[in-house]
C-alpha cells in the first residue's frame, strides 16, 4: 500500500488512505487451519506484524473470549460479504459467526463484553473473512487490493479538486451523486454519452465517463470499472451500439449494482443484453430519444433512487446491526 500510494500522493495525502491511516499499528494476522482468516490493527508506537495460527475457527482466534461465552449463544450469524459494525458494544453472548466462506465483516471501535464472565475485548479496527484460500491472500492479490484502494482515492481526489471541494466534503456528499456512464466511444456513441451526462448534471448528479478515470498502473478498462463502479451510486449504460460495455455490463451484473440500460430509440446493441431486467430487480431497460434524452433519463434515475431506497430498507430490516435505533 505505502509503495503504490507514494507514487500518486504526497506523504501527507497517503496517510489518509484507509489502511495507511491506521498506522503505526500492531497488525495481527489470524490464520485458522479450519475456517477463515482475519487482520486486526491496534495503535502502537511503531508498526509490527504478528501472526496467530490455530486449528480453531477464525472467530475464536480473533475474539479471544472465555470458552464459556461460546456456549451461551451468538449475537449474529453473518452470511453476507462486506458487513460493517462500528462504535457500539455487543454484550452477553459470543459476538458473531461467519456462516459461509463468502462472508466477511469489518469492525471499528467495537467492544465485546460479558459482565457475567468479567471479560471485555476492545477492537479498534479489524477485518474477518471466511475465505482462507491461498490464492486470495497471495502477495499479488494483496497488491491488487492495495492498488484498487489507491485508484479509488486518486479518482475521488481528482473529482474533489475539479468540484473545488475538500476531499472530506466530496466523499461525504458529492460521491452520493456519482454515476458511472458506460457505452461506445465512437463519435456518435460518445455524443450520446455526453448528452446523457448533461441531463444527469441538470438533475444534480456527478456523471463519470470511463475517459474521466485516470490511467493507473497496468489497469485495463474492466479493472477501472470494477473499482469506480463500486464507489458510484448507480451505473448507466448506453446499450445502443456494440462495444466494450458488453463486458463491463457483466461486471455490473456480477456485482449486483443498480444498472440502467438505456437504448436510443429502443435499439439494443445485441440480443445478449435483451431481457436482462427480467431476472434482476436491480436492472432497468428503457428506451430514450437521443435528440431529447432528458425525460427518459429523469424517469430512469427516479427508478434507480427508488430501487436503492427499497434495497436499503430491506437490508436494514434483514441485518440487526443496520436497524435504526
Amino acid at each position: 500500500m505505502a509503495d503504490v500510494a507514494g507514487r500518486f500522493f504526497s506523504a501527507e495525502q497517503a496517510k489518509r488512505l484507509l489502511h495507511n491511516s491506521l498506522l503505526p499499528a500492531t497488525i495481527t494476522c489470524y490464520v485458522s487451519t479450519q475456517f477463515g482468516v482475519g487482520f486486526e490493527y491496534s495503535s502502537a508506537a511503531e508498526t509490527k506484524i504478528k501472526t496467530v495460527r490455530g486449528s480453531a475457527r477464525v472467530e475464536d482466534l480473533f475474539v479471544q473470549s472465555p470458552p464459556r461465552l461460546r456456549e451461551i449463544g451468538t449475537h449474529f450469524n453473518i452470511s453476507a460479504p462486506d458487513c460493517v459494525f462500528g462504535n457500539f458494544t455487543l454484550t452477553g453472548w459470543f459476538p458473531f459467526r461467519l456462516s459461509r466462506e463468502e462472508a466477511s465483516v469489518t469492525f471499528w471501535g467495537m467492544r465485546f463484553k460479558s459482565e457475567a464472565l468479567k471479560w471485555t475485548r476492545y477492537v479498534e479496527y479489524a477485518e474477518i473473512f471466511g475465505d482462507r484460500r491461498a490464492s486470495r491472500w497471495s502477495l499479488e492479490a494483496a497488491q491488487n487490493r492495495a492498488k484498487d484502494e489507491v485508484l479509488a482515492a486518486l479518482f475521488q481526489s481528482q473529482r474533489a479538486e475539479k468540484a473545488n471541494k475538500k476531499i472530506e466534503e466530496y466523499v461525504s456528499s458529492f460521491r452520493e451523486k456519482m454515476v458511472l456512464l458506460l457505452g461506445t466511444y465512437d463519435s456518435v456513441g460518445e455524443s450520446r454519452l455526453r448528452s446523457i451526462a448533461t441531463c444527469l448534471e441538470e438533475l444534480g448528479y456527478d456523471p463519470v465517463l470511463v475517459k474521466d478515470i485516470p490511467d493507473f498502473e497496468h489497469y485495463d478498462l474492466t479493472q477501472k470499472v470494477n473499482v469506480i463502479g463500486g464507489v458510484s451510486r448507480f451505473i448507466i449504460i448506453d446499450d445502443t451500439s456494440p462495444s466494450g460495455h458488453l463486458t463491463e455490463f457483466e461486471v455490473c451484473r456480477s456485482n449486483r449494482w443498480v444498472t440502467l440500460l438505456l437504448r436510443a430509440n429502443g435499439i439494443h446493441s445485441t440480443w445478449m443484453t435483451a431481457g436482462a431486467s427480467i431476472a434482476s430487480n436491480v436492472i432497468l431497460e428503457a428506451s430514450y430519444d437521443p435528440s431529447n434524452p432528458k425525460p427518459a433519463v429523469e424517469e430512469s434515475t427516479k427508478w434507480a433512487e427508488k430501487c436503492l431506497s427499497e434495497l436499503e430498507k430491506k437490508f436494514n430490516a434483514l441485518y440487526p446491526w443496520r436497524m435504526e435505533s
